[in-house]
C-alpha cells in the first residue's frame, strides 16, 4: 500500500511534464516563427538622390536623403571612385540609429576631396537596426556613373556703356561660349534672363534687357552670369551706372464709402483672401495679401513669354491722359486720421474722361483678360522676351486672352474696379520678375538708343524690322 501511494503521488507529476514540456516547445516555436519572420520581412531603408548627379559640375551639389522610421538608419557609407581610386565622403555609425539622414556635399567647398574631369562612379550604402540580415540589418544601396565637368562657360562683353535709372532698364550684349545654357543679368538676387540675338550671324551673342529694382539698396551689384548644365557658373562685371532716384511719398485717406465700394467687390471674386468681418480688415488684407499674390502671378505670366520681339514701335501712353499718380510713389494709407498700412504704387495712373476707350499701348498677345484683385477688370498684354504691360481697373473688355493685338488697339474701357476710387487706367509695365516705369518704354528716343541701336550694331534684327 506504501508503494502504491507514493506511486500515486510520483504519477500525477511525472504525467504534467510532457504538458509542460509542449507548451514551453509550442513558445519557442512561436517565438522562432515571429523571429524569422522579423528577419524575412525586415524592411529596407529608402536611399534617394536629391538632385540629379550624373553631369556633375564644380557648383553641383550631391545630396543623399536616407529613411527608415520604423528600424531607424544604423550606417552610412558614401564614395566616389575614380580612375580606380576611391575618395570616401562619409562613413558614420549611428548610435541610437536615426529615423531619416540628410547629406549634403559641394565639391567646390571640400578641399579633401577632389573631383577630377571625366568618368567616375557614386557608391551609396546604408544599412538599417532592423533583425535582416543576419541580425546585422537590412541594406540599401545606389551605384550610379558620373561624369565630370569643371571648366565653366566664358563671357565677353560686348556694350560698352549702360545708363539705368532706378525702377528703370537698360539692356547689355555680351557673347558666350557654346557650353552655357542660361545667362543673364544679376542684380542682386533678382535674375534677368538673356536670349540668343534674333537674326544674329554668331549664334554665341546674347542680349540681356535688365531693371534695376525702384527698392533695390544703393550697393546692390550687378553682374553678368553664365551657367552650363553641369551647374558650373561664372560672373562677370560689365560697367553701368546707377542714376538714383527719390521716389514720392503720399498720405491716401480712405473711407467708409470707398470701403463699402471695393471690399465687397474684390472679395466676392477673390476666393484665396477670407473675409475678415470687418471692412478695414478685409481691406488690410486685400491690400498686402491680394496685391502680393497679383504681383507673383505677374512675374509668373512674364515666365510664360514669348521668346520674341512682339512689339514693332515706341510704346504709347493712353492718349488724352493725365498721370494722377506715378511710379513707384509710396503711400500711406489714412482711415479716419490714422496710418493702417503702407504700399508702393508700381504704376501709373491716367485719367482721361469717363469711359474711355483704352488702347494697347504696343504689339502683343493677350495674357489675361478677366478679374484680377486689387487691379479689378484688367488686360495683360505679352510684347516678348519677359515683357508685358498691363490695363487695370477697366470696366469692360475689347478683347480675350490668346488674342493679337496691335499698337492703338482698343482693349477695353477705363473704369473703377478693383482697388479704384474713380474712373481712371492702371497701367504698369513688367520685365521679368520686376515691375518697370513705363515712361522710359514711351519714349521713342529712349527705345532707340538703349535697344534697336545696340541690336542692330550686332547684327541683329531690331523689333519692326
Amino acid at each position: 500500500m506504501r508503494k502504491f501511494r507514493n506511486a500515486a503521488r510520483v504519477g500525477p507529476r511525472l504525467g504534467a511534464l510532457p504538458v509542460a514540456l509542449i507548451i514551453a516547445l509550442a513558445a519557442g516555436a512561436i517565438a522562432l516563427v515571429f523571429v524569422a519572420w522579423k528577419v524575412a520581412f525586415a524592411s529596407k531603408p529608402v536611399v534617394a538622390l536629391g538632385a540629379p548627379w550624373k553631369l556633375v559640375g564644380r557648383n553641383a551639389p550631391l545630396i543623399v536623403d536616407v529613411k527608415d522610421p520604423r528600424h531607424g538608419v544604423k550606417a552610412l557609407r558614401i564614395a566616389i571612385e575614380q580612375a580606380g581610386k576611391e575618395q570616401v565622403l562619409l562613413d558614420e555609425h549611428y548610435d541610437p540609429p536615426k529615423p531619416e539622414v540628410h547629406f549634403r556635399w559641394m565639391p567646390a567647398q571640400d578641399k579633401t576631396v577632389r573631383l577630377a574631369e571625366g568618368a567616375g562612379r557614386l557608391s551609396v550604402r546604408a544599412r538599417n537596426a532592423s533583425w535582416g540580415g543576419l541580425f546585422r540589418g537590412r541594406s540599401a544601396s545606389i551605384e550610379q556613373p558620373f561624369s565630370v565637368r569643371l571648366v565653366p562657360p566664358r563671357i565677353e562683353v560686348l556694350t560698352t556703356q549702360h545708363y539705368v535709372n532706378q525702377g528703370g532698364c537698360d539692356m547689355v550684349v555680351y557673347r558666350v561660349s557654346e557650353s552655357a545654357t542660361e545667362s543673364g543679368v544679376a542684380v542682386g538676387a533678382t535674375f534677368f534672363r538673356g536670349f540668343p540675338m534674333p537674326g544674329a550671324a554668331d549664334a554665341r551673342l546674347r542680349f540681356a534687357i535688365f531693371a534695376f529694382p525702384y527698392d533695390a539698396a544703393p550697393n546692390t551689384p550687378l553682374r553678368l552670369r553664365a551657367r552650363d548644365e553641369a551647374s558650373n557658373e561664372v560672373v562677370a562685371s560689365f560697367n553701368v551706372k546707377v542714376d538714383r532716384k527719390v521716389f514720392r511719398s503720399r498720405p491716401l485717406p480712405i473711407d467708409d464709402a470707398f470701403l463699402e465700394k471695393v471690399v465687397p467687390e474684390i472679395l466676392s471674386q477673390s476666393p484665396q483672401i477670407q473675409d475678415q468681418g470687418d471692412l478695414v480688415k478685409s481691406y488690410l488684407a486685400i491690400n498686402r495679401d491680394l496685391r502680393k499674390a497679383n504681383n507673383a502671378q505677374l512675374a509668373e505670366m512674364a515666365g510664360r513669354s514669348q521668346e520674341r520681339f512682339l512689339w514693332t514701335q515706341p510704346f504709347q501712353q493712353l492718349g488724352n491722359s493725365q498721370v494722377e499718380a506715378s511710379f513707384a510713389d509710396h503711400r500711406t494709407y489714412l482711415y479716419k486720421g490714422q496710418e493702417i498700412d503702407r504700399q508702393d504704387h508700381l504704376g501709373y495712373d491716367l485719367a482721361s474722361t469717363s469711359n474711355v476707350p483704352v488702347s494697347a499701348s504696343n504689339d502683343g498677345v493677350v495674357m489675361l483678360a478677366g478679374f484680377f484683385g486689387i487691379y479689378g477688370n484688367t488686360v495683360v498684354i505679352d510684347h516678348g522676351y519677359g515683357l508685358l504691360s498691363l490695363y487695370g481697373h477697366l470696366s469692360s473688355f475689347a478683347v480675350k486672352a490668346g488674342d493679337t493685338v496691335k499698337r492703338g488697339q482698343a482693349v477695353g474701357r477705363s473704369g473703377a474696379t478693383g482697388l479704384a476710387g474713380g474712373d481712371h487706367l492702371h497701367y504698369s509695365m513688367v520685365l521679368q520678375s520686376v515691375q518697370v516705369d513705363a515712361r522710359e518704354w514711351w519714349d521713342p528716343h529712349w527705345i532707340k538708343d538703349r535697344i534697336t541701336a545696340k541690336l542692330e550694331q550686332f547684327g541683329a534684327t531690331a523689333p519692326g524690322r
